[in-house]
């Protein structure tokens, strides 16, 4: 019984025909952006939406996903701060526009400090550079208190974090409902208590659990970035989000790369060298009822590669065909 977990090309933030085609020659046809350059200071219209749309798919390929937004088009709804209801607002015709036009899958963070990493020229096999983050450089840096140095502002604490989520969920999952739009949450990268002096609450197995109650809403999922819950604890940390959620189909579509270490020191590396066993965990995706997306989001930087990485994951990508078809031809038998 084939398995319909499918691969999706990720990572894009522009049109760039090159690498649209690149992925079909790859066996890819559907399509996530990750903060396109769609124009926008506050939100994007949807004709610009619609137009990017169609310039996309007039390549041969389907726009399925977008990841992220800018941050400023949400910065006070993560922080509590006045105007957050305006923003909020946008974000709804966001989501209606995406139910209008197709684009299912709605990827967010809530994240005011982004994805952090220390360093970005540490080593993996054959000395392909990776990021890596430390906590003790963090901490040596200065990082923990740039961010709030630069707002000014006064900077929530953990359950004011919590409550600025309810309070936009309770918004937008209505209408994320009636727009047939699947809203899934990314964890902190990385899954530390703090990062530049603001708290990170999407660090845990637990904090999930506590969001998907909170939500109650079937549009409402987890976008299973297998790297971040590597970070966390491990394999056991990552098989117990999909013993949990797989099940409960609240896992909306992975990202299936993998890290060495622990949350407060560990690199990005290769699938396969890291933490899990891949093939362990495509099978248990696979037991779990997923029916989705898998994508190779980051990936090594390879010798003579391009800025995107084609050569690094020309080879993820092949890594992730092998599993799911291999697993496929094993239930065959």
């Amino acid at each position: 019984m084939a398995s319909n977990i499918k691969l999706l090309g990720c990572q894009l933030n522009t049109i760039d025909p090159e690498t649209l085609i690149y992925f079909q020659q790859l066996g890819i046809t559907d399509i996530q952006y990750n903060t396109p350059d769609i124009p926008g200071e506050k939100t994007w219209a949807f004709e610009d939406i619609k137009a990017y749309k169609e310039k996309t798919e007039s390549y041969g390929v389907k726009l399925v996903c977008i990841e992220n937004v800018p941050i400023r088009f949400y910065d006070k709804v993560m922080l509590g701060l006045p105007g957050r209801d305006e923003q909020i607002e946008n974000y709804i015709g966001l989501i209606r526009s995406f139910g209008k036009l197709g684009i299912t899958y709605f990827g967010y963070h809530f994240t005011p400090t982004f994805v952090w990493r220390t360093s970005y020229e540490a080593k993996t096999r054959g000395g392909a550079r990776v990021s890596a983050y430390n906590d003790e450089a963090a901490r040596r840096d200065g990082n923990r208190v740039a961010y709030a140095a630069r707002l000014d502002v006064e900077i929530p604490d953990p359950e004011d974090m919590w409550k600025n989520h309810e309070y936009f969920m309770k918004a937008i999952l209505p209408e994320a409902e009636k727009a047939g739009v699947k809203m899934a949450l990314h964890p902190d990268d990385p899954p530390v208590a703090c990062v530049s002096g603001v708290a990170r609450i999407f660090n845990s197995f637990e904090s999930y659990v506590r969001a998907d109650r909170e939500t109650n809403s079937p549009a409402w999922g987890v976008d299973l970035c297998l790297g971040c819950c590597s970070e966390m604890g491990g394999a056991p940390v990552v098989e117990r989000f999909i013993d949990y959620f797989g099940h409960r189909g609240k896992i909306f579509y992975v990202h299936f790369r993998d890290v060495l270490g622990v949350p407060d020191d560990f690199r990005e590396c290769y699938l396969g060298e890291g933490n899990y066993n891949p093939a362990r965990v495509m099978r248990k995706l696979k037991e779990s009822g997923f029916k989705g997306y898998v994508c190779e989001d980051h990936v090594p930087i390879m010798e003579n590669d391009s800025k995107f990485g084609h050569r690094a994951r020309a080879y993820e990508i092949g890594k992730l065909q092998g599993l799911i078809s291999m697993m496929d031809y094993d239930d065959e038998k």
